[in-house]
């Protein structure tokens, strides 16, 4: 538990590196405290993550607001900097005033980091809200282009299916909820399941989730090979409103 960053500085706490060089960067991921065996009302509940190339003016290229996961993954497009900074705005869940990062991954366009393999991929869907809210809206790297660049579904039974066009090995999965996409955190997804499948006909759960209330959700699982995965959605907010609304798996 001391293989961390921790900070109770008052006010809005920061963790910056200098990467010694100008490099391209596309990636972050941060682990909280969960991941170092902490408890997980102490993950880092709000921060933004900048970079820069001469450690003076920087640039927002991540923001996180609710957050209750251990591990969170950040893709951006690819930028040149030399610095990059996390900013704790609120540092636990729980009213504690302490920052706990156990570590700050920087990930270049050719580096080590996660890989997308659901980017731009064939999904499908039990229905769409919308002809503009279709299940292609998921997978196409963007959650910024406005309150129809998601998925949405009213269907009885909801859920939303990729094919990932050959088998991989997948190792976490990413949800964006509706809040990632600036709509109200109360239609964030509530109560869901991520399958996997070989053959898109028999599947096993990988993730339940129940309770959620955050914007971002991330789900690392023990590697496992698969071509298809489905996010069914059971409860699709925190309110009665009866719309799911993903912006990107």
């Amino acid at each position: 538990m001391s293989s961390k960053w921790c900070s109770t500085a008052a006010g809005t706490k920061f963790l910056q590196v200098d990467l010694g060089a100008n490099a391209n960067v596309s990636s972050f991921v941060v682990k909280h405290a969960g991941l170092g065996g902490e408890q997980t009302g102490w993950n880092t509940g709000a921060f933004n993550i900048q970079t820069s190339t001469d450690g003076s003016n920087w640039t927002t290229r991540a923001t996180v607001s609710g957050n209750r996961t251990s591990r969170t993954y950040h893709p951006i497009s690819t930028v040149s900097a030399r610095y990059v900074r996390l900013n704790v705005t609120t540092p636990a869940n729980d009213g504690n005033g302490a920052a706990r990062i156990n570590e700050l991954e920087v990930y270049g366009g050719g580096g080590g980091g996660p890989t997308n393999v659901a980017l731009n991929k064939a999904a499908t869907a039990d229905s769409s809200c919308n002809a503009n809210e279709g299940p292609a809206k998921a997978v196409n790297g963007s959650v910024s282009g406005g309150n129809s660049d998601k998925w949405c579904s009213l269907g009885a039974t909801k859920f939303w299916q990729v094919d990932l066009g050959s088998p991989f090995a997948i190792q976490s999965f990413t949800v964006r909820h509706a809040a990632a996409g600036g709509e109200s955190a109360s239609w964030n997804t509530r109560d869901f399941t991520l399958q996997v499948s070989s053959n898109g006909a028999t599947w096993t759960t990988m993730v339940t989730v129940t309770g959620n209330t955050a914007s971002v959700t991330n789900h690392p699982i023990a590697t496992t090979t698969a071509r298809y995965v489905r996010l069914n959605i059971t409860v699709p907010t925190q309110t009665t409103d009866n719309a799911a609304r993903i912006y990107e798996v």
